[in-house]
């Protein structure tokens, strides 16, 4: 077993064992450029699992978790909720980790086109040889500087520089870097 902890709440543990089910997940998975992965890793907070990946993989500044679920029942019983909060915690782990941008995506056997649950890209196990992700940012608050600077410099219509509407927009960038401290 092989345990990283970078910052206290978080930490990774892989498993040591391989669920046979799994064997057809790791034949598709193309991990001939990359710089590293992980199998059967638990993510943890204060001792408390928060997530299982399949596998993690990471590239330069950039990560991806991949959950695999072996049959299209399996898929069908993980509610969206749950979907939205795994792929939280794999933001939060980017983040501890040093990543710039993350990937959360399910796998799924048996399933017949790409979909998505809640915001989670969804694959079939066939696509995952040629699979692609696309990459988020791992942090929220450069999100929102861009989208700040979009919406102050746009030339068609321009905003008007109101003080209360830059003093909210600057209080709720605080507020999103006072939630990560």
């Amino acid at each position: 077993m092989l345990e990283f902890r970078k910052q206290e709440p978080y930490s990774l543990r892989t498993r040591p064992d391989i669920v046979e089910s799994e064997y057809d997940f790791r034949q598709n998975l193309d991990i001939s450029d990359v710089n590293g992965v992980l199998f059967n890793v638990l993510a943890s907070r204060n001792s408390s699992t928060l997530a299982e990946y399949d596998a993690v993989w990471w590239r330069e500044n950039r990560v991806c978790f991949l959950e695999y679920k072996d049959s299209t029942a399996a898929y069908r019983r993980m509610n969206a909720k749950r979907a939205q909060q795994v792929q939280d915690t794999s933001r939060n782990l980017a983040r501890t980790y040093g990543f710039l941008e993350f990937n959360y995506s399910l796998v799924v056997k048996g399933l017949e086109a790409k979909t998505t649950k809640g915001s989670v890209a969804v694959i079939p196990l066939e696509d995952l040889s040629s699979y692609r992700p696309e990459f988020t940012s791992a942090h929220v608050e450069l999100d929102f500087i861009d989208k700040l600077t979009d919406k102050y410099s746009r030339e068609q219509n321009p905003v008007e520089l109101e003080r209360e509407s830059v003093i909210a927009d600057i209080s709720k960038l605080k507020e999103m870097f006072e939630q990560q401290l």
